[in-house]
């Protein structure tokens, strides 16, 4: 049988051998998830009535930055993964398919670019781009 061709057992998809890969994965990102979660829940309400330069004194802070960036990364990866599974489970034409995936693959990836370069724009002391980026 080829690679293309689809088989079916009494109506139910067999798979394609990639499921239990990208399963783990997801379970992987989840366990990572959960000491990140718990300590920006920790971070945030140590920082809770700091202001504005308690906050930026909390980025400069090389710890900090760091597993602020890893958090976001890894929530990126988590939810690209979750967002591949449902587009692949409810959108049925492969060109669609395949569009919406590269949108949300590209998404993923300039939030990722966005929110390290502002990560680390705070970590080393630069103060946030201005409303309008300066326009």
């Amino acid at each position: 049988m080829s690679r293309l061709t689809k088989s079916y057992i009494k109506g139910v998809k067999v798979s394609e051998r990639h499921g239990a890969g990208e399963w783990v994965q997801e379970r992987l990102s989840s366990l990572i998830l959960v000491p990140l979660t718990l300590w920006g829940l920790w971070s945030g309400w140590t920082m809770s009535g700091s202001g504005y330069d308690g906050a930026l004194d909390w980025f400069r802070s090389p710890v900090n930055a760091a597993l602020m960036a890893v958090t976001l990364l890894i929530s990126l990866w988590h939810m690209n993964m979750g967002l591949k599974v449902i587009v692949d489970d409810y959108i049925h034409k492969p060109a669609s398919r395949a569009a919406l995936l590269a949108f949300i693959g590209l998404l993923c990836l300039v939030l990722a670019a966005a929110g390290v370069f502002f990560i680390v724009r705070l970590a080393l002391g630069s103060a946030p781009l201005p409303a309008g980026f300066g326009a």
